[in-house]
Order: structure tokens, then C-alpha cells, then sequence
């Protein structure tokens, strides 16, 4: 988190360059260390500055602008204005909305999801090719693999048993097969979704990147839909299709092994929230 109100200097003359003078400029970051985003009024409207934590999240940020939000449509997503390497930046529009909680009214939550369901279905459809499933089999092995040392890192945070547990479960992921694969979010969760009332935006594409569909339901699977089954039926109507048997199964392993990584103080998840 930044807590500043002002740009740095090489940011700031490079962000007035694309856009012209700023007449304010406001903290948007994260509550969180490596967060660093700033909303900027002028001349040229309000804009968003992000800068990434490490230049991997930069280029699959970029990369996913360029091939798969444009995708999304008109106000469905920010678009990308500018972007430096050097400085690991985006330059990217204002979208209209708020991140999407249970303040909204139960029927604005389903429709938010409904709508969240179409956007991440154009989203997962953006690449397809071999070189995306195998990029699928590679998330499922490292995720199988990496599951003792999470599990090694968490230390007291589970037991014996709940050990045992999370091993049984992830275990399952090697007889599931080949999944369904696309370009996942990678962060699909409310906080990243956008709801001005009438309308769904999906913003935060820095953890996208191509493996199996299905993981992009963890965080919701985890957090909302277990006490608000409606909205999980909402986002999958959106989606245009349930998930098959072995995608659920899959699901169940995934769940796991983010929950092993979350607890593990010194390996966060790939799943972080940006």
C-alpha cells in the first residue's frame, strides 16, 4: 500500500505524458504491502496508474489487455492506455462501480454473478490451442507436487489429521484427466468485480494466465457460495454450462490445496488477491 498522494517522479512524468497534467491524485491501493495503485484525474478523465509487484504479473497483466479483455466489451473491463516494462505500469481507464459485496441487494448479487458468469466465459474462451493444455497439466502437477511444502509451512496452523485430509483430496487431482483449460483470471473473487448497479466489470488481470478453467471458481467456492447457493447458480447460468463431475471433483482439490498454501505464512498462494 502506498499511502501517498503523489506519484514518483519517473511514474509521474511518464503517466503525464500519455495523459497530460494531473489536477488530483488519489491512494487506490490495496490494504497491503506490494500494492501499489493510484487513481488520476485531468483533462483527459480519471484514469487508474498500477504498478506491478514483479515484472511476471506485468507481462501476464499486459498480455491478457491485449488478448482477452478487449474480448469482455465496451465498460465490461478498464482498457489499457499505456503500459512501461521499465517501470512495470499500466495506464488504465476508470470503469464505473464498486467492488461487488453483500451490501447489494440480493437481487443485484445474483444478477452481478449472472453477469460475472458471461464476462469469465469470454475470458476463458480468449486462447485456446495445445499449448493451453498443456499448460493445464503443468498447474495440476505443480499444484500436487507443491502441496508438502505448504502443508510443511503452515506447521500449527493444521493438525495431523487435516493434513491428512487436504493430502487425500488434492491427491485426486492426477485421476481427473485432462480439464478443461483456458486463460484464467486467476483472482475471480467480488472484490474484483465491479457493480454500479446495473452493470458487471471485471477488473485485476495481473494473476492471469493459462491452466484449467475450473480453478478460477476457488475463491468463491471457499467464501460465498456456501452460504448463498442462488448466486453460485446465477454466475454458472452466466457461464452457460455446470461444471461435469470431474470438473467438481477437480474443484474439491484445487479448494484444498489453496487452503494448505493460504495457511503456509512463507508461500502465499498463486491465488493472492492483487
Amino acid at each position: 500500500m502506498t499511502n501517498s498522494t503523489h506519484l514518483p517522479p519517473p511514474l509521474n512524468a511518464w503517466a503525464e505524458s500519455a495523459l497530460g497534467p494531473f489536477d488530483d491524485v488519489e491512494d487506490a491501493s490495496h490494504d497491503r504491502e506490494n500494492s501499489r495503485v493510484w487513481r488520476v484525474t485531468g483533462a483527459a478523465g480519471d484514469h487508474y496508474v498500477k504498478v506491478a509487484p514483479k515484472p511476471i504479473l506485468h507481462t501476464r497483466e499486459v498480455d491478457a489487455y491485449r488478448l482477452a479483455v478487449p474480448r469482455l466489451g465496451h465498460g465490461n473491463a478498464p482498457a489499457l492506455r499505456d503500459s512501461s516494462a521499465d517501470l512495470q505500469a499500466l495506464i488504465l481507464t476508470a470503469v464505473d462501480g464498486k467492488p461487488l459485496n453483500e451490501q447489494a441487494s440480493p437481487a443485484h448479487r445474483r444478477s452481478a454473478h449472472q453477469q460475472a458468469g458471461q464476462l469469465l466465459r469470454r475470458f476463458h474462451d480468449a486462447k485456446n490451442g495445445l499449448l493451453i493444455q498443456s499448460d493445464a497439466t503443468r498447474v495440476v502437477e505443480d499444484t500436487t507436487a507443491g502441496l508438502d511444502r505448504h502443508l510443511a509451512e503452515a506447521g500449527d496452523h493444521l493438525s495431523g489429521a487435516e493434513g491428512d485430509l487436504l493430502r487425500r483430496l488434492v491427491s485426486l487431482l492426477p485421476d481427473c484427466g485432462p480439464l478443461p483449460a483456458g486463460l484464467r483470471h486467476g483472482d475471480f473473487w467480488e472484490r474484483n468485480l465491479l457493480w454500479n448497479g446495473q452493470r458487471c466489470a471485471l477488473i485485476d488481470f495481473e494473476r492471469s494466465e493459462p491452466g484449467p478453467r475450473v480453478v478460477d471458481f476457488v475463491k468463491l467456492t471457499t467464501s460465498v457460495w456456501p452460504d448463498h447457493p442462488e448466486l453460485r447458480a446465477a454466475l454458472f447460468e452466466g457461464y452457460g454450462r455446470e461444471l461435469s463431475a470431474t470438473e467438481e471433483l477437480a474443484l474439491t482439490a484445487f479448494a484444498a490445496a489453496d487452503a494448505a498454501s493460504a495457511l503456509a505464512p512463507t508461500a502465499p498462494s498463486t491465488e493472492t488477491p492483487s
